[in-house]
C-alpha cells in the first residue's frame, strides 16, 4: 500500500473515531441548549412532571456541579478569566433508560454516561454578569417523551465549598469526621478540585474544620494542602457574611458553603491559628 493510501486510511479511521467519541459522549454548549418560553411552555404541556426523573450528574466545562437538594438548585462556579465560562461546555446524566458506551473511553474522559432518550433545555436567558451579581435563577428541563423535572441553576463568581457529616453526630462544640470538597475557581491555581477528610464542628454561628488524610498505615497526620494559596493551616474557620456590602468585600476568601448538599450561604474563610 502506497505512503498516500496509508495516509488516507489512518485520516479516515481517526475521522470516524472522533465521530464515533462524539456520539457516545455528547457535550453541548450552553447556549444551543436555550429554548424559548413559548418551546419550554409546550414541553411541559405535553408531559407530566416527574421528580424521580433526576440528573445524575451534570458538568459544565468538564467540572461537576453541585446541587442543593433542599432547593433542587444547580450551583455553576464560574472560573476566572475563562474564555468559555458563559458559554460552557455541558455534559450529563441521568437515571433514566442509559444507553451503551465505551467504557475505556469513558473512564478516560472522566465523563458522565449519556443518555439518548433524555434531553436538557434552558429557559431563554444566556449567562451574563449583570445575572451573575443579580444572584438571578436560571431554569434548567430534563425531558422524555413522557416526563419532565425542572431544576433550579445559579452562577457565582465565588468559589465553592462543601462539607459533609454524618447527620446523626452532634456537631455542636464537638469535632466530627468530614469530608471537604473545594472548587477553586480563582485564575491560575494548582489544583482546581481538592477534596480532604477532616473534623469539623459548629462555634456559635461559625465553623471550625481541620484537614488530615490517611498515611498507607492508615495513620492521620496533618494534610499539609494549600486552600486558595494559603498557608497550610491546623484549623481554619467559616464565618457567616449576613449583608450585601459584606458580600462585595474584595477578598480572596469567600466561598458559597454547603452542608450536607443543602446551601448555607456566603461565608469567609480565615484561620484560626497558624502553625
Amino acid at each position: 500500500m502506497s505512503k498516500k493510501k496509508i495516509l488516507i486510511s489512518i485520516i479516515i479511521f481517526t475521522i470516524l473515531i472522533l465521530v464515533l467519541i462524539t456520539v457516545l459522549n455528547p457535550s453541548h454548549k450552553y447556549n444551543k441548549l436555550i429554548i424559548s418560553e413559548s418551546k419550554w411552555n409546550s414541553i411541559k404541556e405535553s408531559r407530566i412532571e416527574n421528580k424521580n426523573l433526576v440528573l445524575t450528574d451534570i458538568r459544565f466545562n468538564d467540572y461537576k456541579l453541585i446541587i442543593d437538594e433542599k432547593n433542587n438548585t444547580l450551583y455553576y462556579s464560574l472560573i476566572n478569566n475563562s474564555q468559555n465560562k458563559y458559554n460552557p461546555s455541558i455534559s450529563y446524566s441521568t437515571n433514566d433508560n442509559r444507553m451503551n458506551h465505551l467504557n475505556s473511553q469513558r473512564l478516560q474522559s472522566n465523563m458522565p454516561e449519556p443518555n439518548k432518550n433524555v434531553k436538557l433545555a434552558i429557559l431563554s436567558y444566556e449567562i451574563t454578569d449583570e445575572k451573575v451579581k443579580s444572584e438571578y435563577q436560571f431554569k434548567i428541563m430534563i425531558y422524555n417523551e413522557n416526563e419532565y423535572h425542572i431544576y433550579n441553576l445559579k452562577c457565582t463568581d465565588l468559589p465553592i465549598l462543601s462539607i459533609n457529616y454524618n447527620r446523626s453526630e452532634d456537631i455542636n462544640q464537638k469535632n466530627i469526621s468530614m469530608e471537604m470538597y473545594l472548587f477553586d475557581n480563582l485564575t491560575n491555581v494548582p489544583n482546581r478540585i481538592t477534596i480532604s477528610m477532616g473534623k469539623v464542628k459548629v462555634d456559635n454561628d461559625s465553623y471550625i474544620f481541620s484537614l488530615h488524610m490517611l498515611t498507607p498505615g492508615k495513620n492521620k497526620r496533618d494534610n499539609k494542602i494549600s486552600i486558595f494559596n494559603m498557608h497550610p493551616n491546623s484549623e481554619y474557620i467559616l464565618t457567616p457574611i449576613s449583608n450585601e456590602s459584606e458580600k462585595n468585600l474584595d477578598t480572596n476568601h469567600r466561598v458559597e458553603l454547603f452542608l450536607n448538599n443543602e446551601y448555607e450561604g456566603v461565608y469567609s474563610l480565615g484561620y484560626i491559628y497558624e502553625d
